[in-house]
């Protein structure tokens, strides 16, 4: 995983549809037919992926993506690993925002030998950190600013595994699917907390992303399976599902988070 290329800047639509069953496994048999597995699929054909959210006490960019703001964006870790403690390499800090129906996504790579033990003091040691390594960074130079205003903390993670594909001919095209997506608490360190709730049950989330056109054979593709674009966020599933999902839940976010905001 350590060779992944440094592309630090996208900007692209991002399609999602909800499969399961037979129709999962044959849209999965004509990407494979079309497609090329990315080179970071292992031999499952697919790889782990864990994204680390960052909000404010008041969960303000939990409600800006629950109340569909056109203009939104918000800050996560992301690494390639599931481990219970502290983080591999590569390891970004991620802006990922949408304005209006394009995504865009800026990131910074972090050393992640300094997350052996996780994020050590919290929101406020990664800001010293980028401080001392990255401040030339746009991202960086964001995140301490607005860590400061919003008070940001670990918020919640995500875990799943990616199964992904390049199209070698029009390297603007890209097409994953994304299943076992299980959402935790997280601690002031960034670490999972607590028991894994599952996002998903049976399923898998399809996502193309792209920047200028569809290939004319997932156009076709649509047609013929009668795709349905949706609506789908790892971040707020994960925030209703372990804090706001019943009243333990809401017990855990008025208590874990008041004790983050303290660091």
């Amino acid at each position: 995983m350590e060779q992944i290329p440094e592309n630090l800047h996208f900007y692209r639509y991002e399609f999602k549809y909800f499969l399961e069953g037979e129709r999962l496994a044959r849209i999965t048999k004509v990407f494979d037919n079309h497609l090329s597995r990315d080179k970071h699929c292992g031999e499952t054909g697919d790889y782990p992926i864990r994204s680390v959210y960052f909000d404010s006490p008041d969960m303000r960019w939990f409600h800006e993506k629950r109340d569909g703001l056109e203009k939104r964006f918000k800050y996560r870790l992301r690494t390639y690993c599931h481990l219970q403690s502290g983080f591999t390499s590569p390891l970004y800090l991620e802006l990922k925002g949408r304005d209006g129906s394009i995504v865009v996504k800026h990131r910074v790579r972090l050393p992640a030998e300094e997350f052996s033990q996780g994020l050590g003091g919290g929101a406020g040691w990664l800001r010293d950190l980028l401080y001392r390594t990255s401040l030339v960074n746009s991202v960086a130079e964001r995140f301490i600013a607005q860590s400061f205003r919003y008070r940001l903390f670990p918020s919640v993670i995500t875990d799943y595994n990616r199964a992904a594909w390049e199209d070698h001919t029009n390297p603007d095209f890209r097409a994953t699917i994304d299943t076992a997506s299980t959402a935790w608490r997280t601690s002031w360190k960034g670490l999972p907390q607590g028991i894994p709730v599952p996002l998903l049950r049976g399923g898998g989330i399809v996502e193309i992303k792209f920047r200028y056109r569809i290939p004319f054979w997932f156009q076709r593709l649509v047609r013929e399976m009668e795709l349905t674009r949706i609506s789908f966020s790892k971040f707020q599933r994960a925030v209703e599902a372990v804090y706001l999902s019943d009243n333990g839940t809401r017990l855990n976010r008025l208590i874990e988070r008041r004790i983050a905001c303290l660091r």
